[in-house]
């Protein structure tokens, strides 16, 4: 929607532009320093399995059907006033009291407060199993913090210390390097949440888009040699830039107030990747670096990466089913789903027995992992194998 500030938009944020730019975002995870150490690291080379099967399939079926389940279940709980209303007879109101019989969307900010509402039920009710999801939140938070524990003290101790101090140190002291780093970012990420729980949140949400300003450097080093090292960087720099002055801690640090949070239903980390791609496409034109070696490395990727003739005419047409996938299943034109099974206020015209969106969403998540498998699998952008030799 044209507001200055998403969170100013008809309905609420999340139009179809803002789930996509948000999916974009989430991308930030991947391009993250985090995820590109893990990547080299990794002794197994081929991810195609666990993207495909286990967070495609599996996991995207829970996600479509727990999502569903906890929607549903609200409505049967009592957060829905007039669902109750309508059919006491139905609904065991356990979440009426809580809610103080008010609906789910009526108390501010109710859209983010039907899964701790259910959670403090279980705590009543079904304690062990509220145990059980304790530990299963810990495990995750400790997996990840984990993982970026150890990028920082690898950061630390060779991208910084090993680059500009010491260039000639030794294993050990690097190691030492390190840990002392990762000590110092935990201490420091805990005085952060415990002075401010408020600025924890608003600093996880920026490392997301933060992450995603690494895209321009990681296509500059894997297909597109034509960007150089000075654009990247300045491009890196402004897209940090943008991304802090169209998110609420950097408009409420700088008091800006020409825009909002999210201008246009756009996330933030779109907005700093589109300036990040402008300026390093810009500055890439009026400098050069070391072209020789960057076309040595370039050389060496395509040699270990070349498709044969049979799978490189279906890279473009997988390419636009990608975009079309993005655009209708994940973006604005999810709205087609709306109707297009059924009214969704007439439960008889339901095709399939159920909303349309929800049908329009259930193809388009097994169309998902459809494309995830040529990506991965047909274009081997998941898998290793021995490096096709061109004939010269």
């Amino acid at each position: 929607q044209g507001v200055r500030d998403g969170t100013q938009a008809t309905g609420s944020a999340w139009t179809g532009s803002m789930v996509l730019s948000y999916l974009v975002a989430l991308m930030g995870i991947q391009a993250s320093p985090a995820f590109s150490m893990l990547a080299l690291a990794s002794q197994r080379p081929a991810f195609a399995a666990q993207q495909v099967w286990a967070s495609g399939l599996i996991m995207g079926l829970i996600l479509v059907l727990f999502t569903a389940i906890l929607g549903i279940g609200g409505h049967f709980l009592g957060a829905d006033a007039a669902f109750l209303q309508a059919h006491p007879d139905l609904v065991n109101p356990l979440l009426a009291e809580p809610l103080q019989h008010r609906d789910l969307l009526q108390v501010p900010g109710g859209r983010d407060l039907l899964v701790p509402q259910l959670i403090n039920l279980l705590g009543s009710t079904m304690p062990w199993l509220t145990g059980l999801l304790a530990i299963a939140a810990l495990a995750a938070m400790e997996s990840t913090a984990s993982c970026y524990m150890v990028t920082a003290g690898g950061l630390i101790a060779h991208d910084l210390f090993q680059r500009f101090l010491l260039p000639g140190a030794h294993d050990h002291t690097l190691k030492f390097i390190g840990r002392m780093g990762v000590v110092g970012v935990v201490m420091l990420a805990l005085t952060v949440a415990s002075n401010s729980v408020e600025a924890l949140a608003l600093l996880g949400g920026l490392a997301v888009s933060y992450g995603l300003q690494m895209v321009p450097a990681l296509l500059g080093l894997c297909y597109w040699p034509y960007l150089t090292r000075q654009g990247v960087t300045a491009g890196l720099l402004i897209g940090l830039l943008v991304v802090t002055l169209t998110e609420a801690l950097g408009l409420r640090w700088l008091g800006i107030s020409a825009w909002g949070r999210w201008p246009l239903t756009v996330h933030a980390a779109v907005w700093g990747l589109l300036a990040n791609f402008t300026v390093a496409v810009l500055l890439s034109a009026l400098t050069r670096d070391d072209t020789a070696r960057k076309a040595e490395c370039h050389r060496w990727l395509a040699a270990q990466t070349l498709l044969s003739p049979q799978r490189r005419r279906w890279v473009w047409p997988i390419a636009l089913l990608t975009v079309v996938w993005l655009l209708f299943a994940a973006g604005p034109g999810a709205v087609i789903g709306n109707s297009l099974f059924g009214d969704p206020n007439v439960p008889d015209s339901w095709r399939f027995g159920m909303p349309s969106i929800w049908a329009w969403q259930l193809g388009g998540w097994a169309l998902g992992v459809v494309l995830l498998a040529l990506l991965a699998y047909g274009l081997r952008l998941s898998t290793a194998d021995p490096p096709i030799r061109s004939e010269k």
